[in-house]
């Protein structure tokens, strides 16, 4: 029977996935606000893309890599 996670580990990984959803709702409000007939894509896309999906696809990345690790030193040596 495999034991309960951390709360570390659990802790992390709920943060991961939080970040990749405020990331998306974030990407989803300035598409909102930047987006207007006439505007080429290049004027909000590459903004959207260096200021926000790529922090935040980041900080995600980070904190699954540290829960991770976090779980691989907290699980008993067999």
């Amino acid at each position: 029977m495999s034991q309960p996670l951390a709360k570390p580990v659990r802790l992390l990984g709920t943060l991961s996935v939080l970040v990749l959803v405020v990331t998306f709702l974030m990407a989803q409000i300035d598409l909102w606000r930047r987006h207007r007939p006439g505007l080429s894509p290049e004027r909000y896309l590459l903004p959207q893309a260096t200021q926000i999906w790529l922090p935040g696809l980041v900080a995600a990345a980070l904190l699954a890599v540290a829960a991770t690790i976090v779980h691989r030193r907290r699980r008993p040596r067999d």
